[in-house]
């Protein structure tokens, strides 16, 4: 009896542990499955943000983007990039104490005087932005700045005052809670590379250079990419044109200095580029009014000798609008610099007053003749063939006749106005206009009518108020100045301007340089990994471990189970061997 029991309690206690092993098991087997799936569980990447300033010749936008940060969307070196949101720094009015005159400060060249000023001026925008950007990301976060034809005209005239314009703009990002590493995150940028730049942006936001990558499409090297978008870009200062070219026999060699080579998303290109500093809307029209001047010394030497307010006639605005300003105004500028040693004597002299003509032929011709500066002066020789040399001297392969152009800044925003007028507006997006949908004839109707008609009427008829009356009462001047520029100036010619477009925004974003620059910097902003949830050492250490465990939780189970059941037989088999060895009773026995 006493054996009996000390046999059930045994089986008791290996069926107990048993249970316990079985639980140990199941519970192995369910941490080995969480360890492989939390080693494998791909952590969605952190954010990585830049903010990058335009710093034109006219205004300074402010531009924030993000990307992944580990570059998941890229190759592992380029990033594709995204705009959050963009901010306009506003005009700072400041009132000199002493000659009691009130100057507007609206590009970062404009504080040459006012360098006190430069901090009020960037704060609301860095304000939204340290609103906008998590915490967390702040001293992961660049912040770059990139000045334009405004800093390069500042720094021909006076090297010292942009110096110390950017340093003082680089001590303000330093004490912002972004990342300011380096001084050349503020500084000039060259004419080529914003140039590249705003062709990089247009054709990424267009999806040209990402449809390249995703296609993994094999370029040979003379074949024209004629999915890529050719990039004309009109500033305040300067104009830009980029685009891909024929590289054939009948082209002549591109100059170094007017090519770059760009890697961007596992693809190389080589697209034309060259900015004509001194050639934008605003130096232009300074330009124009200093031969205007030059022009009425040689007819009357004696202008300001003989009249206490002189006035100049100009054909390039509309009659019965007037305009006086300080010739410093005019030859302050490097760009008038030739014209402005034959007025040193004037310079201080009264104001000079502009009075509209409005006539368009003879504005044109004016224009023609401007551009005109450097083939009609014997001093000026051109360093390449005839049929490659622009008006300014500068190589130009041909135009390709089977990619399209994008016109921005300046170009959309003159075109604007001068669509207002025209019949096919009603139909179309005020975002974005396509040369095609304008009849030449009606271009140059309009042209005509914006020249000649008397201000007051174009006032009413151009719907001008106190906000817009500063861009539209120059709307003869800009409108001929551009339409020379890209037909008689770069060449566009006959179906060449049906190619043609003009954007300030695309469905994925703001045209500009800013973009293709900060999509160039992921380039060395290194890519930043999370962390595993668990990192590789661990995980195997506790793999292993938890295997072992498994493993012998295993064999214990097999091997009881088998002793359990080999004891069953065991039981079995002797019972009815005992049964067989039982003596048989017989009736007589039992008598």
């Amino acid at each position: 009896m006493e054996v009996q029991k000390r046999r059930y309690n045994i089986r008791s206690l290996i069926k107990f542990l048993q249970g316990v092993v079985f639980a140990i098991f199941i519970f192995a087997i369910i941490f080995i499955i969480y360890l492989m799936s939390i080693y494998h569980t791909r952590l969605t990447p952190f954010v990585n943000y830049a903010i990058v300033f335009d710093a034109g010749s006219s205004h300074t936008e402010m531009f924030v983007y993000y990307w992944p940060a580990d570059k998941s969307n890229g190759l592992g070196t380029t990033s594709t990039v995204n705009e959050l949101f963009v901010c306009q720094l506003n005009t700072i009015r400041y009132r000199d104490p002493i000659k009691g005159e009130t100057t507007k400060l609206k590009a970062i060249s404009d504080f040459e005087k006012n360098l006190d000023k430069l901090e009020d001026y960037f704060r609301p925008c860095l304000t939204e932005a340290i609103e906008r950007i998590p915490a967390n990301r702040y001293k992961f976060s660049p912040i770059f700045l990139g000045a334009t034809a405004g800093m390069r005209l500042l720094n021909m005239r006076n090297v010292k005052a942009g110096r110390q314009i950017l340093e003082t703009i680089r001590d303000i990002f330093s004490r912002s809670p972004f990342q300011f590493v380096v001084a050349r995150q503020v500084r000039i940028l060259t004419g080529i590379e914003e140039a590249i730049d705003g062709w990089i942006t247009t054709n990424v936001l267009l999806e040209k250079i990402t449809h390249r990558h995703a296609k993994k499409k094999i370029q040979p090297k003379n074949e024209l990419d004629a999915d890529m978008i050719g990039v004309l870009d009109l500033g305040g200062a300067s104009t830009q044109v980029t685009f891909t070219y024929n590289k054939t026999i009948n082209n002549e060699p591109v100059p170094d200095k007017f090519s770059a080579n760009i890697s961007l998303f596992g693809n190389t290109y080589n697209p034309y580029a060259h900015s004509y500093l001194c050639w934008g809307k605003n130096e232009g029209l300074k330009r124009h009014r200093a031969r205007l001047l030059t022009a009425a010394i040689n007819t009357n030497p004696n202008i300001f000798s003989n009249s206490a307010s002189p006035s100049i006639d100009d054909p390039c605005f509309v009659p019965g609008f007037n305009q006086t300003l300080p010739l410093t105004q005019i030859f302050s500028s490097p760009c008038t610099v030739n014209e402005k040693q034959k007025f040193i004597n004037y310079i201080n002299k009264a104001p000079l007053t502009f009075v509209g003509t409005g006539n368009y032929s003879q504005c044109r011709q004016l224009l023609i003749n401007l551009f005109d500066t450097k083939r009609n002066d014997k001093k000026f020789n051109c360093s390449y063939k005839q049929e490659y040399c622009t008006f300014d001297h500068a190589f130009q392969p041909y135009i390709p006749s089977n990619i399209r152009f994008i016109g921005l800044s300046g170009y959309y925003y003159v075109f604007n106005s001068l669509a207002f007028g025209m019949s096919k507006t009603k139909n179309i997006s005020l975002e974005r206009y396509d040369f095609k949908d304008f009849p030449q004839e009606e271009f140059a109707q309009r042209l005509n009518n914006v020249c000649e008609t008397e201000y007051s009427i174009l006032y009413e008829q151009e719907q001008m108020n106190s906000s817009t009356e500063v861009y539209k009462r120059n709307l003869c001047f800009d409108a001929t100045y551009i339409w020379l520029l890209l037909t008689y100036g770069i060449g566009f010619k006959g179906d060449d301007l049906k190619r043609l477009s003009v954007a300030q925004n695309l469905p994925s974003g703001k045209v500009g340089w800013t973009l293709g620059y900060m999509i160039n910097q992921t380039n060395y902003i290194p890519a930043e990994y999370r962390e595993r949830i668990i990192t590789k050492k661990s995980f195997v250490g506790w793999l292993i471990s938890s295997l072992i465990i498994a493993t012998i939780a295993l064999i214990f189970l097999l091997f009881t189970s088998y002793l359990f059941c080999r004891r069953k037989q065991l039981i079995k088999t002797t019972t009815i061997n005992n049964k067989d060895e039982l003596p048989q009773i017989n009736e007589q026995d039992a008598t």
